[in-house]
């Protein structure tokens, strides 16, 4: 089950590249503004787009334009212009900072997103998860400059913002002087820069002509029940004979819990973050033998079970195919040992004398197991379904003793919200 699992895996997230045709009613206007009606492809799009797929009408060939060829469409109450701009190209994260605050910066013809529009207009672009913002003047774009840098001080290295985008936005929006306070408290985002915008809008009276409806992250809860084949094994002994020789097996449990999905948007809600609050337990039993004849013999029992309360957290990446919704994820899990039934049983015979020892099968645990999880399933309205492999470091605190728990699992869950 494990390699169909990884190749599914992998198959699942290699498609997340390939997103599938929706043609959905929209428009497109050509530089002279003359519109157009009929059907875009609408890939809801993480990073905007550089061409789109246009038809006339339900039943036409679809025709490519690029950002150059049509000055604006929108579909799904979303507004995109075409432009050469020039975009910030530096990494914001602390490995890829540099210590010049000068921005770097490269030419791309794409199509802005509009995220206001109106007697000033602002929007934005994400190219590679960089996002930049413009305004435009006259018919240019004209880019909002900020970067993250380092900068030596006391000698540390510090992380500093050249927040140039502040006076840009001070200058553009100049003829309202209540803008100060909005500008200072504002950060490079979409969503505190449109505050800006309103707060001018505000202050002229007056109302923008377009404000972009931002899609928000979706919370989905729901309630899960599984049945599990488990797995028992101990690996790398040399200071921990008896338990090299048992013989486990495998052994069945349920699972119970509690799901909540955190739904990402954009990228048609493909990708978004499933966590598990679940009661999950097994019992394993196994033994061994030690024979030389009837008079000399040895026989070892015992059994090892737990009952975890567990925590798992999974990135999910799920596909539309008609009324299914397939998806894969992968993940952790971290679990907190609630029961736990270690005992062992040791019978020894050697001619007339006959002994029963009781222990337990490992003179010390562990309560706390950590692992990784794949997965991969279905959905159809609010049920779903999914095959599980699970792979966590058990219960041994040995040195010389490893421990390891497999579990393979089928889930029904139904979505309360």
């Amino acid at each position: 089950m494990k390699p169909i699992l990884l190749l599914t895996l992998g198959a699942f997230m290699a498609s997340g590249a390939m997103a599938q045709e929706q043609f959905l009613s929209g428009y497109i206007k050509t530089a002279d503004g003359t519109q157009t009606s009929g059907y875009i492809d609408y890939r809801n799009w993480e990073n905007n787009p550089k061409e789109i797929s246009f038809k006339p009408d339900e039943n036409g060939k679809p025709q490519v334009f690029n950002a150059l060829d049509i000055a604006e469409f929108g579909v799904k109450n979303e507004v995109y212009v075409g432009a050469i701009v020039e975009k910030e190209v530096t990494a914001n994260f602390a490995f890829g900072m540099n210590k010049n605050p000068e921005p770097e910066l490269q030419i791309d013809t794409v199509f802005l997103q509009a995220l206001v529009l109106g007697e000033k207009s602002l929007l934005g672009m994400k190219s590679l998860g960089k996002q930049n913002y413009y305004i435009k003047e006259g018919d240019s774009y004209v880019l909002l400059i900020y970067k993250v840098y380092q900068k030596e001080q006391d000698g540390k290295s510090l992380k500093t913002e050249n927040r140039t985008y502040r006076r840009q936005l001070a200058s553009y929006l100049g003829d309202c002087l209540r803008m100060t306070k909005p500008l200072e408290g504002s950060s490079y985002s979409a969503k505190s820069l449109e505050n800006v915008f309103l707060s001018y809008y505000a202050c002229k009276d007056n109302m923008p002509t377009y404000v972009q409806v931002r899609e928000k992250v979706a919370t989905e809860i729901g309630v899960l029940a599984g049945a599990s084949s488990t797995v028992l094994s101990f690996e790398n002994s040399r200071a921990v004979q008896d338990i090299m020789n048992y013989d486990f097996g495998t052994t069945t449990g349920v699972s119970i819990g509690v799901s909540l999905n955190v739904v990402l948007p954009r990228n048609n809600r493909k990708w978004s973050f499933y966590n598990e609050l679940m009661f999950s337990s097994y019992l394993a039993e196994g033994g061994f033998r030690e024979f030389s004849d009837e008079n000399d013999y040895r026989v070892v029992e015992g059994s090892l079970g737990y009952g975890y309360l567990k925590l798992n957290n999974l990135v999910r990446f799920s596909y539309p195919l008609g009324r299914l919704r397939l998806f894969a994820n992968a993940g952790i899990s971290n679990g907190l040992a609630l029961t736990e039934t270690n005992e062992n049983s040791t019978f020894t015979k050697f001619y007339s004398s006959e002994s029963t020892k009781e222990g337990k099968v490992l003179s010390e645990t562990r309560r706390y197991e950590q692992g990784y999880l794949l997965g991969a399933g279905a959905s159809a309205g609010r049920l779903s379904a999914e095959v599980r492999y699970e792979n966590g470091n058990g219960m041994s605190v040995f040195t010389l003793l490893n421990s390891r728990v497999e579990r393979y699992s089928l889930f029904v869950s139904f979505r309360l919200k």
